[in-house]
């Protein structure tokens, strides 16, 4: 049975909180960003994503999260990605989020964060959406830059139709 993605946010006290219920992908990610963008403007200095109950994440999810953690840098303030399975473990440090993010594994007997209350709505994420998150992952390592320089060619012709 296929589960339907979805996420939940909150915002209290400077700190945001993002949880992943599915599997976040292109499909579905495309009010990610502007959650981030939103939450840092409404004065988020630490936004949590919590992948308790992520099924997977895929490389435009991954530069959407790359691209709200540079945000928060640039203001002084940081994401964290926390209870992180072993493959999304594998997949964010295969691209270096690492380096630019707080990630952790669930603690042992540890529950997700408190339920997040309000519900992005979701659908189909435009290609310029995942154009951005490509060139973000892309502007991270040069071996990220070798990944996905065909994606991001083929993206960029796609947007200049």
């Amino acid at each position: 049975m296929h589960m339907e993605t979805k996420y939940l946010v909150s915002l209290s006290k400077g700190r945001a909180v993002l949880r992943v219920l599915g599997h976040a992908s292109y499909l579905n990610c495309v009010g990610v960003g502007d959650f981030f963008g939103k939450a840092i403007e409404l004065g988020a200095r630490e936004i949590a994503v919590d992948l308790a109950q992520c099924a997977g994440m895929d490389s435009t999810f991954l530069g959407t999260l790359a691209g709200g953690a540079l945000k928060l840098m640039a203001v002084g303030a940081k994401m964290s990605l926390v209870n992180v399975g072993e493959r999304n473990l594998e997949l964010a440090k295969n691209l270096g989020l690492e380096n630019i993010m707080s990630i952790s594994a669930p603690e042992a007997g540890a529950s997700s964060m408190e339920p997040a209350g309000e519900e992005l709505p979701s659908g189909k994420a435009a290609a310029e959406n995942i154009l951005n998150a490509h060139e973000t992952l892309a502007g991270i390592s040069p071996e990220n830059e070798a990944k996905f320089e065909d994606v991001i060619s083929f993206l960029k012709r796609e947007t200049r139709k």
